[in-house]
């Protein structure tokens, strides 16, 4: 039956609304909705969500949503505004003048966004949800976590191509965040508002306006050069450091001492395949990353080793990559980097600037 549901639905934006029962409370720690998401991403669904309706009379009443396409997704994460919008351009007036809805709005959409800790409780019994249990549902008080003022931003050692970096003041221990203290204050790029920012600037090109010339030229080059994309909300959006962890440097061949740990480098990886730990894609329902998703954009780094005071600090961007369909482009940029044979996004910028 769901099968046949699913086939039915329009590929690329189909949906799948279901009420599924009462909600899990704290008293009663059971999703009954556990085994139908399960059929749902068996039968191929590739975004599910939960909600709970609280104007139920007895108990709030659980429901799950399923997207065939994941970048569909995308309409799940919108602000309130784009929900607004939408309803007002899709619902006709009403001939008594008297609102279309009585319970639903932008606000409350936005709000089922993120589910009841409860449903996290559930979720976080199953031994296999260990690893981002333990990763996103608090901080470890014991974790040392390493103040901005012991680093420095310096030119980098890479060369001219690479331009700035990140360098330690004073010795740095193994196993520490960052900055953790700034993580909150990144800055974040939805889906819409990047593609906004690339219409503009194919309107700017088509025009015969220099790109390094116009401050949307100036904008995209700050958000491509020193944001990192993800697929985390459908389609792409970005996240991009509001402090000097921005200027943190691509460790070439292997050489990255913060991140996490990672076998993988611009000159081993597969040009034809994104490895799955990096396809966010591939994870239909999980309830830790929906209710902590600017946390697992912006947290999860550490030192990788000790380091010596003076030394640059590098990053593998490669983990934090994970487009289909740009994968082979950013491994071969960072493979001409690497070789000295191509610059930066925002070293070109700057030299286009010059010019």
């Amino acid at each position: 039956f769901i099968r046949d549901i699913h086939d039915s639905l329009d590929e690329d934006g189909g949906i799948l609304v279901a009420h599924v029962g009462r909600a899990p409370t704290g008293r009663e720690l059971v999703d009954h909705a556990s085994h139908f998401k399960e059929i749902l991403e068996e039968t191929g669904f590739e975004s599910i969500h939960v909600f709970d309706d609280e104007k139920s009379i007895s108990s709030p009443l659980s429901y799950v949503v399923a997207f065939v396409d994941y970048y569909a997704r995308t309409y799940w994460y919108q602000s309130a505004a784009e929900i607004e919008l939408r309803l007002h351009q899709l619902i006709h007036e009403m001939r008594s003048n008297k609102p279309a809805l009585l319970y639903f709005d932008g606000p409350t959409m936005v709000s089922y966004q993120t589910p009841h800790k409860v449903y996290e409780r559930v979720y976080c019994t199953d031994p296999s949800h260990d690893e981002e249990c333990n990763e996103y549902t608090g901080f470890d008080p014991s974790i040392v976590n390493i103040p901005l003022t012991d680093i420095q931003v310096r030119n980098s050692s890479l060369g001219e191509q690479a331009g700035r970096g990140l360098f330690a003041l004073k010795t740095l221990p193994s196993d520490s965040p960052i900055g953790m203290e700034g993580h909150a204050q990144n800055f974040f790029v939805m889906p819409t508002t990047w593609d906004v920012i690339e219409s503009t600037v194919e309107w700017v090109g088509e025009n015969g306006i220099t790109l390094a010339m116009s401050e949307i030229g100036g904008l995209e080059a700050f958000i491509d050069g020193y944001g990192f994309a993800s697929r985390l909300l459908g389609e792409k959006s970005w996240s991009i450091d509001s402090g000097i962890l921005e200027f943190m440097n691509h460790g070439c061949n292997g050489t990255a001492n913060y991140g996490y740990h990672s076998s993988l480098t611009e000159w081993n990886a597969d040009t034809n395949t994104v490895p799955e730990e990096l396809d966010t894609t591939d994870s239909p329902y999980n309830i830790v990353f929906d209710r902590h998703m600017k946390q697992v954009f912006d947290s999860g780094d550490y030192t990788l080793r000790e380091i010596a005071e003076g030394d640059e600090i590098f990053s593998n961007y490669l983990d934090y990559s994970g487009e289909v369909e740009f994968w082979e482009e950013e491994v071969m940029t960072l493979r001409g980097q690497c070789a000295g044979e191509a610059y930066g996004t925002i070293s070109q910028y700057e030299m286009m600037k010059k010019q």
